[in-house]
């Protein structure tokens, strides 16, 4: 990313932060983070309980995938802001009007990631599941939204959840979360708006 797009990326957040109440989270982001490797994939659904008590994580649904001894990481998918993908990435095609950033998380609030379904396979990304890949590839995006490459989904999301080994175990034994199997319909063919009360719905009487 050059010196001219990282400077609007970081002024958009920073709006982006006031709208969404995660301004403190901001200022103490961190600059950079070290990314995990490509790796298999344990992926499941998160859909909070009513007993959540961390008002980060109310009414949220995570996608969550394992990564060996690192703990958890996953992305919010059901925070859909005002922002949309144009106004962040400035040369891409028409196309990015119609694509809404969203919250992914409090943690590393300026990285950039993304969920794309149904296009080749991305270097370095994390296999979700059969059609669907985790990045943080930001040229890559930048072709998908150019329409350079084929893709059936994408999600654009900034920052991520994560949790120290044991940590999310410990949340769902006390009944912080539910846990479902992953759907990519979940995620590309449901409203963001109605996804959890849907999700928390189903989930309670499993």
């Amino acid at each position: 990313m050059d010196q001219a797009m990282d400077k609007r990326l970081n002024v958009l957040l920073l709006l982006v932060a006031v709208f969404a109440g995660i301004w403190p989270n901001l200022l103490h982001a961190e600059q950079s983070v070290q990314m995990p490797h490509a790796l298999p994939s344990n992926s499941f659904l998160l859909v909070a309980s009513g007993q959540m008590a961390d008002p980060r994580f109310r009414k949220t649904v995570i996608l969550v995938t394992r990564h060996g001894n690192t703990g958890p990481i996953g992305v919010i998918v059901n925070r859909q802001l005002e922002v949309t993908l144009d106004k962040i990435f400035t040369d891409s095609s028409p196309s990015a009007r119609n694509l809404h950033l969203f919250y992914g998380g409090p943690t590393y609030s300026k990285q950039i990631s993304y969920l794309v379904r149904g296009t080749d396979d991305v270097k370095g990304a994390l296999t979700v599941s059969a059609g669907v890949q985790l990045a943080y590839d930001l040229p890559l995006l930048g072709e998908l939204l150019d329409g350079k490459r084929v893709y059936t989904g994408l999600r654009v999301m900034h920052g991520l959840a994560a949790w120290a080994p044991g940590q999310l175990e410990i949340e769902i034994e006390q009944g912080s979360w539910f846990v479902m199997p992953f759907n990519e319909a979940v995620i590309f063919d449901q409203s963001p708006e109605g996804m959890w009360q849907a999700l928390q719905g189903h989930a309670a009487v499993l």
